[in-house]
């Protein structure tokens, strides 16, 4: 089973770690019969795609979980709601998805949109953590800057491979990944019409 998550507000601050621990705990509290991994410490089977930096508002928050009985004797909308009256705020349920399918094996890319009070400076070199320096423009796909209110706004896609934190960037004060890609599909779109098959 595949979920959409929202994470917003504050919980934005939350680490990888830390979002991926509440996730599971709102699914737990909701109830979910969560199938466990073998050994010594048995671990829930739920798995993530790639994290957002710290402080990234995500809206493509895909969660996958495996669980106990299978998919298609789910009360989806039961489910909704019960996961809805335990999640915290700022931890929103957009979707859920009954279908079985490895996200990390379709999903390509991801759009973020920025927000900046000042000409964002794309071009210019920054450094990862790791040292490793590169120039933000050369990574940004289909990119598009526009002054809104005063405000620039910059959207752009990026392939998975060269995912990087926006808030590198001088200037950027505000970011958040949108959407998430398979090739040229949305993967919202695709989960909904396709059942996760690439048409």
């Amino acid at each position: 089973m595949i979920l959409l998550f929202k994470k917003k507000g504050l919980l934005r601050f939350l680490s990888a770690i830390e979002t991926s621990n509440a996730v599971i705990r709102t699914l737990l509290r909701a109830g979910l019969k969560i199938q466990y991994s073998e050994g010594f410490h048995p671990k829930p089977k739920v798995s993530f795609l790639d994290t957002v930096a710290t402080g990234v508002i995500d809206l493509a928050l895909y969660v996958s979980v495996k669980l106990e009985k299978t998919v298609d004797n789910l009360d989806i909308e039961s489910l909704k709601r019960n996961i809805k009256e335990v999640s915290v705020k700022g931890l929103e349920l957009a979707e859920i998805f009954p279908i079985e399918i490895n996200l990390n094996e379709i999903v390509s890319s991801y759009e973020y949109v920025l927000f900046s009070r000042k000409v964002p400076a794309l071009e210019q070199v920054v450094y990862k953590h790791s040292g490793k320096s590169f120039v933000p423009s050369e990574v940004m796909e289909h990119c598009e800057v526009a002054l809104k209110k005063g405000l620039y706004m910059v959207k752009y896609t990026v392939d998975r491979q060269k995912i990087f934190n926006p808030y590198l960037i001088d200037g950027v004060f505000l970011a958040i990944r949108t959407k998430a890609f398979s090739k040229e599909t949305e993967l919202r779109d695709l989960l909904t019409k396709n059942g996760g098959k690439p048409s």
